[in-house]
């Protein structure tokens, strides 16, 4: 049985008539576009269309094997709220003691309950992101680092760097005239 896809065969159907098939020259047709054709020709026959051709199903079929999480770090290993703060890290582990290490509670504390507890907003912000991953099972828990700037950040960047080189020629011209004055008290140079 020769491989074909149902893209090959709805390509031949709809884009030229059954008819047309029949003037091609044969010679020209690889071997699957002559497979197609002959599979053509007998649905053409029988008067049910593409219909018969997806009831009969001549074609081989490859099935995708879809992702498993079988990471150790999901919610069915996670019973604890310190397992969960240790996994998702950011020093988070600081603030089990306001959950009173109940997992239950900190899934059901929103967010203006935990401002009021006294965690700041980043650090919120990370728990509450944490929270909806780990109730959906969207992603394994894991630590995302903090990102940091480069040169202060994108805004500041010309300006720390403009600065940053004014320090550099200062204190090079600095050295240079502490250079000079030791060289002249030494004697080796006179003006």
């Amino acid at each position: 049985m020769r491989l074909i896809s149902w893209f090959t065969i709805y390509f031949l159907v709809s884009t030229r008539p059954i008819e047309k098939f029949n003037t091609t020259p044969k010679s020209n047709l690889n071997s699957d576009a002559m497979f197609g054709l002959t599979q053509l020709k007998n649905i053409g026959r029988t008067g049910l269309g593409l219909r018969l051709a997806t009831m009969s199903r001549p074609f081989s079929q490859s099935f995708v094997a879809c992702k498993v999480n079988t990471s150790t770090r999901t919610k069915e290993n996670v019973h604890d709220l310190e397992t969960f703060f240790k996994l998702i890290g950011r020093k988070t582990v600081d603030h089990l003691g306001l959950f009173e290490g109940d997992l239950d509670k900190f899934l059901g504390t929103t967010s203006k309950q935990m401002k009021n507890m006294g965690i700041d907003v980043s650090t919120r912000r990370y728990m509450l992101r944490w929270k909806h991953k780990f109730v959906n099972d969207l992603e394994p828990l894991r630590e995302h680092k903090r990102g940091k700037k480069k040169n202060g950040g994108e805004r500041k960047a010309k300006t720390v760097l403009a600065k940053r080189q004014a320090l550099k020629k200062l204190e090079e011209k600095e050295r240079f005239a502490n250079e000079e004055l030791e060289a002249e008290q030494k004697g080796e140079r006179q003006f």
